[in-house]
C-alpha cells in the first residue's frame, strides 16, 4: 500500500512557522527561508515575500518535528520554502552536521553567483538540482522575475562542472516544472541543448506543478509531457519524470507556505540574519 506524503508545520521560536513534508520516500524535504524572495508566480512560497534567513538550529528544527510524530528520514533535501543559496552559510553548516549523522543531503537551487554554486559543488550533496524552468531568458524572466538570468547562470554553471569530478558531475541535475502554454515548448527544450551536451552527465527531471491557490498556471498536457520527454531522448538527453509521490496534492512543490504575515524584502543584500 502506497504511503501518502504528510506536510508538517514546524513552529518557530519568534511565533511564526514553516512547512517540511516527508515523501512516501522516506525524504524530508526542509524549508531554508521564512518566505521567499524570488516571487516566482507559480509558487505559494513567495507570496508573502521574505521575512528572514532560517537559522542553523531551524534546520534540524525541521528534522526533529518529523522524528517527534513518528517519521523516520533517511535522506533529507532542502527544496522546500525559500531559496537555498540566499542562505548557504547557515545550509553548508547544516550539511556538515547532517554528514556526521550519516543523512544524505540534496539541496535545489535556482542559481546565484559563480562563487556561491563552486562552495554548493564541493558541499558533500546526494545531488544538487538547479531549477531551471525555461530554456529562453523571456520565459524564466517571466516565471521568475528575480532568479539569476540564464545568459550568466548557465556558462558558470558549465564551466564549474566541467572542473568539477566525474562523482560530482553525476550529481548534478536539471529540474523543469512544465506549464501549460508558458514553459512546454519545444522551442524551450532546444535552447537547453547546449547545455546538455556539453554536460551529458546531466539528468532533466521533468516535474509536473501542484495546485497552488490563485495561481494561473496549470500543469502540461499528459500529451505534451509525452512529446517533451521522448524529444528528450531522442536527444540523448537523460530525462526523467516526476515520481508519484511529487504530485501527490501534498507534493510541496510550490505548495509550502508561510503561515503569519511578513514583511516583503525581495532584495537578496538583505537576507542575512
Amino acid at each position: 500500500m502506497r504511503v501518502e506524503n504528510s506536510k508538517i508545520l514546524v513552529p518557530l521560536g519568534d511565533g511564526r512557522a514553516v512547512e517540511a513534508v516527508f515523501y512516501s520516500g522516506k525524504t524530508l524535504c526542509l524549508s531554508s527561508q521564512v518566505g521567499c524572495a524570488l516571487g516566482c508566480g507559480f509558487c505559494a512560497s513567495g507570496r508573502h515575500g521574505l521575512m528572514r534567513n532560517l537559522r542553523l538550529e531551524e534546520f534540524g528544527l525541521q528534522l526533529e518535528a518529523a522524528r517527534a510524530i513518528g517519521l523516520s528520514p533517511e535522506t533529507l533535501t532542502v527544496s522546500g520554502m525559500g531559496e537555498p543559496i540566499h542562505n548557504l552559510e547557515n545550509l553548508c553548516r547544516f550539511v556538515e552536521q547532517m554528514q556526521a549523522e550519516g543523512l544524505p543531503v540534496s539541496v535545489t537551487t535556482t542559481g546565484g553567483a559563480p562563487e556561491a554554486l563552486e562552495r554548493l559543488m564541493r558541499l558533500p550533496l546526494r545531488a544538487l538540482m538547479l531549477s531551471l524552468h525555461a530554456g529562453r531568458q523571456g520565459t524564466r524572466r517571466t516565471l521568475m522575475p528575480r532568479a539569476a538570468p540564464l545568459s550568466g547562470l548557465l556558462p558558470a554553471f558549465v564551466k564549474l562542472a566541467r572542473g568539477a569530478s566525474r562523482r560530482t558531475r553525476r550529481k548534478l541535475g536539471i529540474n523543469y516544472l512544465l506549464l501549460e502554454g508558458v514553459n512546454d515548448s519545444l522551442e524551450e527544450f532546444e535552447a537547453l541543448l547546449p547545455l546538455f551536451e556539453a554536460l551529458p552527465d546531466l539528468t532533466l527531471h521533468l516535474l509536473e506543478p501542484n495546485p497552488v491557490p490563485g495561481s494561473p498556471y496549470k500543469a502540461s498536457r499528459s500529451e505534451t509531457l509525452l512529446e517533451i520527454f521522448n524529444w528528450c531522448r531522442r536527444h540523448g538527453i537523460h530525462v526523467r519524470r516526476a515520481n508519484a509521490s511529487r504530485r501527490q496534492p501534498q507534493g510541496g512543490c510550490g505548495t509550502l507556505v508561510l503561515r503569519s504575515p511578513v514583511a516583503v524584502s525581495p532584495d537578496p543584500e538583505r537576507m542575512s540574519e
